[in-house]
């Protein structure tokens, strides 16, 4: 029995090297090994114009670890940056592209660090599903959009000759609309539950942040539409004047202390359109609602 114990003791012995060995063979060989900076890089680089982005990710990553500093390194911080946002890692991007600007905030290609940084925040909760099914950012937390736009911005200001100016000015306007629509969709929450005060607040405040947009109009429908339930005549119809001056299509009447206002047919009565000399802007005139 005692020999028995013993024999299969000491096969377990005589097998322990060889599955040693066994991983050993079947361990992946490290390729990146005895390569310079610049070999890397280049390695990095044919991945990455491949679309082969995971590779082109442990390459750049492996850069970065072993050649802290020099041009290779700063360049594959940029480029490690696009694999991760090309590969749908944006908070990687972002984190990385922030240690990018934080180190090297005077390099050349720092404008590309902003546009991309706003990309990723742009996309940040885009997938192929909420894409597919008409994924609407106003609808939900609008916290990326507005990290985005901040860094469009920047592009536009202090990079306006730069070849990501001009696509960062069109989603300027987007993003612009969009945050628009989400505060107006909190405003009509709001107006759907009679909390009157709390929908003239939020629509103040997006006719005073991103007035001008599509939103405006329902906006200052639904600042009208307040003031009547709270008995507020006088601000109501500045309200309705405002939407008048902008939208010269709405009639404004006064019914029983009420301002009630309506669409009329431009092309039937073209006078409802002409506005007195003494109008301003809806900005101006919108803040006398304060």
């Amino acid at each position: 029995m005692i020999r028995k114990y013993l024999v299969t003791y000491l096969v377990i012995i005589c097998l322990l090297p060889g599955c040693s060995f066994l991983d050993k063979m079947l361990e992946e060989e490290d390729t990146t090994v005895g390569l310079t900076a610049a070999q890397l890089y280049l390695e990095g680089k044919e991945f990455l114009n491949l679309e082969d982005f995971n590779n082109a990710i442990r390459y750049f990553e492996v850069l970065e670890s072993r050649y802290p500093f020099g041009k290779y390194s700063t360049q594959a911080m940029l480029d490690l940056s696009y694999a991760y946002y090309a590969s749908a890692q944006r908070d990687k991007a972002i984190i990385e592209i922030n240690r990018f600007i934080r180190l090297y905030p005077n390099h050349p290609e720092v404008s590309y660090a902003y546009y991309l940084r706003a990309l990723s925040n742009f996309d940040k909760d885009a997938n192929v599903l909420t894409r597919f099914f008409g994924y609407d950012p106003s609808r939900y937390d609008v916290t990326a959009l507005k990290e985005s736009f901040n860094d469009f911005s920047l592009v536009v200001n202090r990079y306006p000759d730069s070849k990501y100016a001009e696509d960062s000015l069109n989603r300027l306007i987007y993003i612009r609309n969009q945050i628009a629509r989400s505060e107006l969709y909190i405003a009509e929450y709001y107006h759907k539950r009679a909390a009157h005060v709390a929908a003239i607040e939020r629509v103040k405040f997006m006719l005073e942040n991103y007035g001008g947009t599509p939103s405006t109009e329902r906006g200052l429908l639904i600042l009208i539409e307040s003031y009547n339930s709270l008995n507020m005549r006088q601000l109501a119809f500045d309200a309705a004047r405002v939407l008048k001056k902008n939208y010269p299509e709405y009639r404004v009447e006064e019914v029983d202390k009420i301002i009630i206002v309506s669409k009329i047919d431009a092309n039937k009565d073209k006078s409802s359109s002409d506005s007195s000399s003494d109008d301003n802007s809806w900005y101006d005139i919108f803040n006398i609602l304060d």
